[in-house]
């Protein structure tokens, strides 16, 4: 067991895990506390969960682990989905729970399954939600947000996503010989996209679910 534990905290320092989970997680819940944005306090146990999950599965790199790993990433991007469903259609509480279990529901079966299936789903399902419903949204709402967060949120990302990209593929050189890689930084940066969606959400009052409609 123990070798277990030093495993996950020599993984968690390595990928830059860390960091990540706790400076991600507090962030979030910090600022929601402090100016009342309690409703989206949810999002930062997501983030603890997703930098946990992710953790384990680079200490054991077993099977459960990665199973727990995209469990994880699949939790965040069910609640961004269900959230931007809610801007849109206006529905109560207990739909747009409905929807958050069934694309995470959707996406975890796929996982035990298929998992090269689970991760196109997963592609489709933040195409949808990031670009499709966010593009529809942005012509139909009455007053438009500040979306200088939502462009923070994509340049995290996409860097993020690149700079794993060029590790996994030793473009630049082997993530094992030096004291920081591509991936650590994908963590920090994700972290940060996660961050800066949180932020967005804050400007919407539907998001409270203050109406009483079902």
């Amino acid at each position: 067991m123990r070798g277990v534990g030093v495993r996950l905290g020599a993984a968690a320092r390595q990928h830059g895990l860390q960091p990540g989970i706790s400076t991600r997680g507090w962030l979030i819940y910090r600022h929601a506390r402090r100016h009342g944005h309690a409703h989206l306090v949810l999002l930062a146990y997501i983030s603890v969960v997703t930098g946990l999950t992710s953790a384990f599965f680079h200490a054991s790199e077993t099977r459960l682990g990665a199973i727990l790993d995209f469990s994880g990433i699949y939790l965040g991007s069910a609640y961004m989905f269900a959230m931007n469903i809610r801007r849109l259609t206006r529905w109560g509480k207990g739909r747009i729970g409905a929807v958050y279990l069934l694309f995470f529901g959707v996406s975890f079966a796929l996982l035990l399954i298929d998992p090269d299936l689970s991760r196109q789903f997963y592609a489709l399902q933040s195409f949808a939600c990031c670009v499709v419903l966010e593009a529809i949204l942005f012509f139909t709402q009455k007053v438009r947000p500040d979306y200088r967060w939502f462009g923070a949120f994509w340049a995290s990302f996409l860097l993020g996503y690149g700079l794993w990209l060029l590790d996994v593929q030793h473009l630049v050189c082997d993530p094992t010989n030096h004291w920081i890689s591509g991936h650590a930084l994908w963590h920090w940066l994700d972290a940060l996209a996660l961050y800066c969606v949180y932020r967005l959400y804050t400007q919407f009052q539907l998001l409270r679910f203050e109406d009483s409609r079902p």
